[in-house]
């Protein structure tokens, strides 16, 4: 009987360990990780009215959950789809990545420039005057694209004397007024895309620049020269240098460039341009500056080797008591 309990103790704690060493082991939760090296993959420039896609990663356990600002909106998901109307030049995005686990975040953004192929140009090369007739085309619309006008971001009113084409692509003034004045657009769509074109600001004035400096200048020594421009509407001024840098000690602040040429025999070209971008109306003045070799002294005439300097008043003297020597008696 002893021995019959003892074989039945033995099976059971046979079958108890063979249980719990056949149970799953339960591997441990890893650490949560991250987000880190965060990127947003996707081109620099996108055309209005394309869609374009845009990727948010980074390094993240367990996977990250992602959200896209753009303009005041967000998205979720780490991939975006984005198509943009063209009213702006750039479009700056930002990506949030957040660990689940762990809250943690990170952030990264990027400047994506924006081409438009629509935009309102005049018709000629003329400057919007009073009185005079005037025309703007949206160009990059076709026959087939619905075309809107907008005037400072309201719908155009048309009248006798503002006329729109048949296929509205054109937007024709028979005389302008001052309460013309403002700032046009046109919005192309079709089935699949509207697109608003870069806009044009019509405004009455002129620009006129012009750059103050000699036209020939002595290297090694400071010149000074400046843009001057006169606007009768707001202007930026820049300068261009299409023919490279000039040579020697250069500085520019502003209107005003400090040079210091270097080489004789050059000719360095300064491009001084104001311009106003909306209203479409640029000047530009160019200036072609010739460096001459700094003039140098005459170089003293060389001495004889073993011979001296006399000085005028002593080699006088030295003549006077030569001759009194002579006619003293003897």
């Amino acid at each position: 009987m002893a021995d019959h309990m003892k074989l039945l103790y033995t099976i059971f704690l046979f079958t108890i360990t063979e249980c719990v060493l056949s149970l799953p082991l339960s591997s441990p939760l890893s650490d949560p990780r991250g987000p880190y090296f965060m990127s947003i993959s996707g081109p620099s420039a996108v055309t209005a009215g394309v869609p374009t896609e845009f990727i948010c990663s980074a390094d993240c356990t367990p996977e990250c959950v992602y959200t896209w600002r753009v303009s005041g909106k967000e998205a979720e998901g780490n991939a975006l789809t984005l198509t943009v109307s063209g009213r702006t030049e750039s479009l700056e995005l930002e990506c949030t990545a957040v660990n689940p686990a762990s809250n943690d975040s990170r952030s990264t953004s990027r400047t994506v420039e924006i081409n438009n192929p629509v935009i309102v140009k005049p018709t000629t090369s003329s400057d919007p005057r009073e009185g005079q007739a005037f025309v703007l085309a949206c160009q990059g619309s076709g026959p087939t694209i619905a075309t809107a006008w907008f005037k400072d971001g309201q719908p155009l009113a048309t009248d006798a004397r503002v006329l729109l084409s048949k296929n509205n692509a054109t937007l024709a003034f028979s005389s302008l007024l001052p309460s013309d004045g403002g700032y046009y657009e046109c919005e192309v769509a079709n089935s699949t895309i509207t697109v608003t074109s870069r806009g044009y600001l019509l405004s009455f004035g002129t620009i006129a620049v012009s750059i103050l400096g000699p036209d020939t200048v002595e290297a090694g020594v400071e010149h000074n020269f400046t843009c001057q421009a006169n606007c009768e509407l707001p202007c930026s001024i820049s300068w261009r240098f299409s023919h490279g840098f000039p040579e020697g000690s250069f500085s520019l602040r502003r209107t005003e460039i400090r040079w210091t040429p270097a080489r004789p025999g050059m000719v360095q070209l300064f491009q001084c341009i104001a311009e106003n971008s909306l209203a479409q109306r640029m000047a530009q003045a160019t200036k072609n500056v010739t460096v001459l070799a700094r003039p140098t002294s005459p170089a003293p005439h060389p001495t004889p080797s073993g011979s001296m300097m006399v000085r005028p008043a002593l080699a006088l003297i030295s003549m006077v008591s030569l001759q009194l020597l002579f006619a003293l008696p003897v």
